[in-house]
């Protein structure tokens, strides 16, 4: 029966601590079974230009404060510039406080093909072997999303993909800034993330959910705290709980991945009730065309997109330059 702790409090930290704690005989025989000397946190660093789209350092340096002493090495990372051009940015401190860890953007391991299904054919990504290769966290927070409605502590481990990631959305990019195009594709993408999340399964999860982002999530969207924290060793279980805490009904690609037991034990602290942690989050305004299994016969132009992309026009620059570079 899958376990899970969750920690209402006032102090990030604290909660994510007693989190831990609360299971901390399970998470013990996980990492002495797997008799791995390597610690990899993957945390969500997806743009250090807006923090509450990204895993707080706090939240990182209670983790490293818990699991330093436990393994020889640990490797903090996400497949993003945050841990290539600006080298850790945000994260920098920890460097200086926990002497085992180095950062990665995931491209310095051995990886493997991941195929991708396309609506004009297949592609070949490349996927880090690190999850498989070291007892791996996902260290994540609750965030509304613009393609897959929600994303938590497994689809988190997408920025393990090192090369080709935009193809698990299975349009080419020009394709997504039509929602005709964006929802003819919905069952691809849906397999594609299964697949990756199938291929980096992390060992541990702990979601930080202090505080989430609504409504135009994973980037823009709004902070809404939620005042908690939750650890388990099934990722399935933490994350389809935490979209029911986040009124979230349904995620299609939550509901296409399977764990041996629908019983789950709770283990709680500083509540009692469910509904004292339950919130409502905001979603983001193309859900309904996420979770959509029927085609839409008009073109329709997804202007949030287009609008999206025009606020980030140091990400075009980068893009530009690298292509510039391989001349």
């Amino acid at each position: 029966m899958p376990r899970i702790s969750i920690v209402k409090g006032e102090n990030r930290k604290e909660n994510i601590a007693s989190a831990i704690k609360l299971i901390e005989n399970d998470i013990e025989k996980a990492i002495k079974s797997k008799k791995l000397k390597q610690l990899f946190i993957k945390i969500n660093a997806i743009d250090s230009s807006f923090p509450l789209a990204c895993t707080h350092a706090d939240a990182l340096e209670i983790v490293l404060n818990i699991f330093h002493d436990k393994f020889d090495e640990i490797v903090v990372g996400d497949n993003t510039f945050v841990f290539g051009k600006y080298k850790g940015g945000p994260y920098r401190k920890m460097l200086e406080r926990f002497p085992k860890v180095r950062f990665s953007d995931l491209t310095d391991f051995e990886t493997a093909n991941i195929n991708f299904k396309k609506l004009n054919g297949n592609v070949i990504g490349k996927i880090s072997l690190l999850p498989k290769t070291a007892f791996t966290i996902s260290l994540a927070l609750p965030k509304t999303h613009d393609a897959f409605v929600y994303t938590g502590c497994l689809k988190n481990m997408l920025g393990c993909v090192i090369e080709n990631r935009p193809s698990v959305h299975a349009l080419n990019p020009y394709d997504r800034l039509w929602l005709n195009r964006y929802v003819k594709s919905n069952k691809f993408k849906w397999g594609n993330l299964v697949s990756v999340i199938e291929k980096t399964k992390p060992d541990l999860c702990i979601l930080d959910g202090y505080e989430g982002m609504e409504g135009t999530g994973p980037l823009f969207g709004k902070g809404i705290k939620l005042g908690i924290a939750m650890c388990s060793l099934d990722g399935i279980t933490l994350d389809k709980l935490a979209t029911k805490i986040c009124g979230i009904n349904y995620v299609p690609y939550l509901s296409l991945l399977s764990h041996d037991s629908e019983d789950i034990e709770i283990i709680r602290e500083g509540f009692k009730n469910m509904s004292e942690i339950e919130k409502e989050f905001k979603l983001h305004p193309n859900t309904k065309y996420q979770i959509m299994s029927e085609e839409l016969l008009i073109p329709r132009p997804d202007t949030r997109l287009i609008i999206s992309l025009l606020r980030r026009p140091y990400r075009i620059k980068d893009k530009i330059m690298e292509k510039l570079k391989r001349i």
